[in-house]
Formats: C-alpha cells, sequence, structure tokens
C-alpha cells in the first residue's frame, strides 16, 4: 500500500499525468475543429480554374518581386564593396607613383601613362599625367620638386601662371581621384591628355 501511495505521489509521475491531460484536451479540440470545419460549406468558385489561376499568378508575383529585391540588394552591395576596394587601393596608387616621383623623367611619367592607359588603368593613367605636369613644372623652373608641398600650395603656385587652366583641371582631377568617390573613366582620361597637351604647348 505505501508502495503505491509513493509511485503515485512522486515528482515525475504527477508531470506525466499532466502531460497526457494536455495532449489529450488538443486531441479533443482539434476533433471538434476538424468536425466543425467539415461542416462548413465552401463556395463552388474557389475550385474553379480561373481562381486557381489567379493565386498562381500572386504566388510567382511575390516570388518575383523576392528575386527583384534580392537582386537590388545585391548589386549594392556589389556597388558598396568595389567602391571601398578602389578607396582601400587608391592610396597605395598614389603612394607608389610618390615615391618614384624623384627618379622620373618626363617622358617616363608620359610612357607610364600610356602603359597604364593601355591596361584600362584610368585612375594611374590620370595620377602619371598629374606627375609629368609637376615633373613640367620642376623642369621650367616654375615650381621645384618639395614632397612636402600640398595641392593648395601648388594651386596658388599655379593661380599666377598666365595659362593656368590646364594646370587648374589637373590638379582638380587628381583631388577628386585621391579624396573624393570620383571613378576615373575614359572620358576622363582623355580630359587629362588634353589639358597635359595644352600644357606642353604653353
Amino acid at each position: 500500500m505505501s508502495e503505491l501511495s509513493v509511485q503515485t505521489n512522486n515528482l515525475g509521475w504527477q508531470i506525466s499525468q499532466w502531460q497526457q491531460r494536455i495532449s489529450e484536451r488538443w486531441e479533443l479540440i482539434g476533433m471538434k475543429l476538424s468536425n466543425n470545419l467539415a461542416n462548413i460549406p465552401f463556395p463552388s468558385w474557389l475550385d474553379s480554374p480561373l481562381v486557381k489561376v489567379i493565386t498562381h499568378l500572386i504566388f510567382w508575383g511575390v516570388i518575383a518581386c523576392l528575386l527583384i529585391w534580392i537582386t537590388w540588394k545585391g548589386q549594392q552591395w556589389v556597388k558598396w564593396y568595389k567602391r571601398n576596394i578602389k578607396l582601400n587601393t587608391t592610396p597605395r596608387i598614389i603612394k607608389s607613383v610618390q615615391q618614384s616621383t624623384q627618379n622620373s623623367s618626363l617622358e617616363d611619367w608620359i610612357i607610364q601613362a600610356q602603359q597604364a592607359q593601355q591596361q584600362g588603368n584610368y585612375q594611374q593613367t590620370c595620377q602619371c599625367l598629374y606627375q609629368a605636369m609637376l615633373q613640367q613644372l620642376h623642369e621650367r623652373k616654375i615650381v621645384p620638386h618639395q614632397s612636402s608641398r600640398t595641392d593648395g600650395e601648388y594651386r596658388k603656385i599655379i593661380e599666377k601662371i598666365p595659362q593656368s587652366q590646364p594646370y587648374q583641371q589637373l590638379l582638380e582631377i587628381h583631388q577628386e581621384l585621391c579624396f573624393g568617390n570620383f571613378p576615373a573613366s575614359l572620358s576622363l582620361v582623355e580630359t587629362c591628355w588634353q589639358a597635359y597637351e595644352k600644357i606642353e604647348k604653353s
């Protein structure tokens, strides 16, 4: 007698009884619901082919919208990634170009610009033409090379040159490429070449 009372009063037995009651209750509720739903008459038009076509169109429309949204978000991510990669690589290009400034002649800069353009590296092409402009200024003894000189200092000196417009143009493009989110393109390279040719003729 005492063994039976211990078995029916322990915590594990009570929990199992409680779980059994809950599952029985849910089963009863489910049966009632299914019986009630079976008695509800559904309209016959819900079974028509037109309704099936409309539901298929809605389903595929939602899928298409999701795919368009995913594609749009993916393109935004790729643009963001490319922009950040470009911003991270730009200083290295500029640094390598600036390190060779003291050792490069005017002809070297022009050759490097042509080679960079042939390789499709428009950023470096513009950079080399900018450095060729600085080399021109150095060789003409207008602005001698000075590694600490900033673009702002170059701008002030260039303003005093009689035909300063092509110099200013190359300087502005250089600043945009270095410090802005301005992508280099073939048309920008052509603008740089035109500006440099004007400098050579002046």
